[in-house]
């Protein structure tokens, strides 16, 4: 019985993902994923509520494998921690590309979602703790969220798709900006930051 229903589980979340991926995140339904899985819709709501149940699972599944490797950049005390913050930055920004449709439904059904994560807090605290190893004195916490805002699903659909810019392009301006936060370039930010004169 256990087989079976992690069986039928597999079978949702992978039929899930193709359909978001030929249709878009609001080409599907429960009951079309539970047909084209051959499964009862039934099966489909006890397992995962509702649709935003359903995407939720969908993107933690596709999103294993960067998030086990943002969480090893952590622990890669080997490596530079400046490095690092371009390793995250750069994989993150590949992994929403590849599954743009995907994050895009996410961020749908979840106002704090960013890229893989439903909640945001998980990528943003890991990324804020590299970054204020790069440089203690600033404020890591906001310098995560802005750099982070670049990697939305929206923000880059807009960009490539349609400003025409192309993947290459974005991809090398997103991490020009990760390098200007940790070579300090921009201007302080946060709580002590004030307007300048006109």
């Amino acid at each position: 019985m256990r087989k079976d229903a992690e069986r039928n589980r597999a079978a949702i979340l992978a039929t899930a993902a193709r359909l978001i991926a030929e249709h878009g995140p609001d080409g599907f339904s429960m009951e079309d994923v539970a047909a084209a899985a051959g499964v009862g819709k039934g099966t489909v709501f006890r397992r995962f509520g509702d649709r935003d149940g359903l995407v939720r699972a969908v993107v933690d599944e596709t999103s294993q494998s960067w998030r086990a490797e943002s969480a090893a950049l952590l622990e890669a005390d080997d490596v530079p921690a400046d490095e690092r913050v371009i390793t995250f930055v750069a994989t993150l920004f590949d992994h929403v590309i590849a599954a743009l449709p995907l994050v895009t439904a996410l961020e749908r059904v979840s106002s704090r979602s960013i890229a893989c994560d439903s909640n945001s807090d998980l990528t943003h605290h890991r990324l804020a703790a590299l970054i204020a190893q790069v440089r203690p004195g600033a404020d890591a916490e906001f310098l995560a969220h802005a750099l982070l805002a670049q990697l939305r699903a929206d923000v880059l659909r807009h960009l490539v798709h349609q400003c025409g810019l192309g993947v290459p392009r974005v991809r090398a301006g997103v991490i020009s900006l990760a390098r200007g936060v940790l070579a300090g370039d921009l201007e302080h930010a946060g709580g002590s930051a004030t307007m300048p004169r006109l």
